[in-house]
């Protein structure tokens, strides 16, 4: 399958402002999904300067400075890529065998790697009691927790569509049982790491073949040794299978927003979001 994704952020301020430098992670993240075939950035106002960096998790960021005001910032990214077929989310080992059951214990040069991502420690008492729930009824394995804390979620959970502010701690949203994307993948990263794994916020683009509402999406990945990072998609209820496009990923929400920055001045802004998908059949050579 072809994949375009069209996605534009515009930024509107009511008096002129100027942009100190911002980070843009918009491209798709060397993945197994399949190749990159192009990708365009368009920028208004037009960048004094653009560099390209690699993050921590191997995904490309753009970082871009301005010179002189505005009163908007819009940014207009596009994408192609080459998807291959669906993918089996379970087509990976566990090693060592004692990570197969939980409470997780790394291999000790593995945890030491994964301190950023693993931060149990300040989790909420709620929260805890119900990741060990979950675990219980998955009779203490690592793949059936995964799996059974992510249906849980989608099945006593409501689903709130909400585009802007911080998400909400994961012990609000396990009190309310409601909220967005981001809410509930910062709830399942939270309950993740109260049972020894360790776990990270994904952005990006999740796609079907009859899209009501595109928008931006969130998810979690988790460390299972010998599988590597694995995501899992609360909202979904679903184990990540090749529908799910990554762009950042981060220890926490904020570090994997796909556009970062400030400006200088004294202004209300607007933001509007665009996001298109155009998909087609085509051959694939190997």
């Amino acid at each position: 399958m072809l994949l375009t994704i069209k996605h534009t952020t515009s930024y509107s301020y009511d008096q002129p402002i100027s942009l100190e430098p911002h980070r843009l992670r918009l491209t798709p993240r060397a993945d197994s999904y399949g190749s990159l075939l192009e990708r365009t950035l368009n920028i208004t106002p037009y960048p004094s300067h653009i560099s390209i960096s690699v993050e921590n998790d191997g995904s490309i960021s753009h970082w871009v400075r301005f010179e002189g005001e505005t009163k908007e910032f819009i940014v207009e990214s596009k994408v192609r890529i080459i998807l291959l077929e669906d993918k089996n989310p379970f087509d990976f080992l566990v090693y060592p065998v004692t990570c197969l059951n939980l409470p997780m214990v790394y291999p000790s040069e593995t945890s030491r790697e994964l301190q950023t991502f693993l931060m149990g420690g300040n989790i909420d008492a709620h929260v805890r009691a119900f990741a060990f729930e979950t675990l219980a009824e998955a009779r203490g394995q690592t793949v059936d927790f995964l799996v059974l804390l992510s249906q849980r979620m989608k099945r006593e959970f409501v689903y709130e569509f909400r585009h802007a502010g911080a998400p909400y701690q994961p012990d609000d949203t396990l009190a309310s049982k409601r909220g967005s994307c981001r809410d509930w993948a910062i709830l399942y990263m939270a309950a993740a790491r109260a049972v020894g794994l360790a776990a990270r916020f994904v952005s990006g683009y999740y796609f079907d073949e009859n899209p009501k509402n595109p928008d931006l999406h969130a998810w979690v990945e988790v460390y299972i040794p010998g599988g590597g990072w694995r995501g899992f998609d609360p909202s979904l209820g679903l184990a990540c299978y090749g529908h799910h496009i990554a762009i950042a990923s981060s220890s926490s929400a904020s570090g994997a927003a796909p556009i970062q920055g400030t400006f200088k001045g004294y202004a209300h802004s607007k933001m509007k979001l665009e996001l298109e998908y155009e998909y087609s059949s085509v051959p694939i050579v190997v």
